[in-house]
């Protein structure tokens, strides 16, 4: 009777939650993948990877710009160094830097200079990938074969499924997830305490993730 006590409110809340996630929470959307991918294609077409000065920064930089362009203030952050943390996940490690986060989104630019692999973690959300540069290659548990997504490729990861990923050296993209963000946080932050130990990663990830969905939910009165 205890654990019937204890089980029967969980399931009843994951049961509100989900006919939430196809009802009510997709009305507090505001960015769309595909306007992402084509923002994203229209920055890549844009650039020769193969020119002298080409610059990777400049480039990123540039993917934020575009977004900014078209979504305005829902792009909080402004793109810069120190805004760039790890982030250490299902035994992947990357970096990222956060420019939208609140209770039914996020929006990240992550990537990798050295190259990862690990597991996408399984998500109340779902999760879209859009290639920036380098390869992703992605694999359900009974694949023989990897899916492979190049630059202005957009990756899906649905709701509630997990891959294994790899994304080689100098591969980034621009990532937006779409669902219950405080249902994935754990996810992001677990390794610091069961691998890496890194606390100062953990408190600027947790500072400007806090910071972004507060200012959204309470000045801009975004969900």
């Amino acid at each position: 009777m205890r654990l019937l006590s204890v089980l029967l409110p969980l399931v009843l809340v994951g049961y509100v939650l989900n006919k939430l996630y196809s009802t009510w929470l997709p009305t507090n959307y505001v960015f769309d993948w595909q306007t992402i991918n084509q923002l994203c294609n229209g920055v890549i077409a844009q650039t020769d990877f193969a020119a002298e000065d080409y610059s990777g920064e400049l480039f990123l930089q540039n993917v934020r710009d575009a977004l900014a362009s078209h979504y305005g203030d829902h792009l909080i952050n402004e793109y810069a160094r120190e805004k760039w943390v790890f982030n250490n996940a299902g035994g992947a490690m990357g970096q990222m830097i956060i420019l939208h986060a609140s209770i039914s989104e996020y929006v990240i630019i992550f990537g990798t200079a050295v190259g990862t692999e690990g597991h996408t973690g399984v998500h109340f959300a779902d999760d879209y990938f859009t290639i920036l540069s380098g390869v992703q290659r992605a694999a359900l548990p009974y694949a023989v074969e990897p899916e492979v997504y190049t630059p202005g490729q957009t990756h899906h990861l649905r709701k509630g499924y997990a891959k294994q990923y790899s994304m080689e050296s100098g591969s980034f993209a621009l990532e937006l997830a779409q669902g219950w963000i405080p249902a994935m946080l754990p996810f992001g932050f677990l390794d610091t305490f069961s691998s890496t130990l890194d606390v100062y990663t953990l408190y600027r990830t947790v500072e400007l993730t806090a910071r972004d969905m507060f200012k959204n939910l309470v000045v801009n009165r975004k969900f």
